[in-house]
């Protein structure tokens, strides 16, 4: 199958005399999920489903413990996790040094591995869909939203970005306005924030 992606213009402040520019962003079509993942893999080894499940839970918790001692960790064939952190850097003027206000984990990064990103070389790729100053459905956000709480409890930021091919401003402004109508509840903050459903929304 082809990879698919859109061509998305790059939204520019009001009133700007530069040239808008236009990227390119892949289409996502879908969700694959643990017991989805955990399926594929166990047609690939001898493993049974709940052995992989237990492999991934074990690896999640190991990552989680490795990054908060300061470590990177570095997978074969796949590639590195490290932290990305977030604070507000303000100058003590009683002590003449810099010091940091609300220090947190804003994100965990993933940087894959060369031979990981060249094994898609060969890919063939769908002609690309131009779509200007479209609109967002909301019938297709409805859609997708349902979707993803039928398999997750959750939704972060990066994950509405991805799940509907969004540019930042617009996932933002969706974010909030999903808030502001109480479709979504807004949980945690910094890189720990996440939405959750409210009552009679997305199922």
């Amino acid at each position: 199958m082809a990879i698919q992606y859109r061509i998305q213009l790059t939204p520019t402040p009001k009133g700007s005399k530069k040239q808008q520019r236009a990227h390119i962003r892949p289409v996502t079509t879908g969700i694959t999920g643990t017991y989805q993942v955990c399926e594929q893999i166990s047609y690939k080894c001898t493993l049974t489903n709940p052995d992989i499940v237990a492999v991934l839970t074990a690896l999640s918790e190991v990552l989680q413990s490795e990054l908060a001692q300061n470590h990177s960790v570095h997978l074969d064939g796949l590639g590195t996790f490290s932290l990305s952190l977030k604070g507000e850097v303000v100058k003590d003027e009683s002590r003449k040094r810099l010091q940091v206000k609300d220090p947190h984990v804003r994100s965990v990064l993933f940087n894959p591995e060369r031979h990981l990103v060249d094994s898609f070389s060969r890919e063939p790729f769908a002609e690309g869909l131009y779509l200007p100053n479209k609109p967002i459905d909301d019938a297709f956000v409805q859609e997708k939203l349902t979707e993803h709480f039928s398999q997750y409890s959750t939704l972060r930021y990066s994950e509405l970005r991805h799940l509907l091919v969004l540019n930042e401003y617009d996932t933002r402004n969706l974010l909030k306005r999903l808030v502001e109508n109480g479709s979504l509840k807004r949980e945690g903050k910094g890189g720990a924030t996440v939405y959750v459903p409210t009552p009679g929304h997305f199922n």
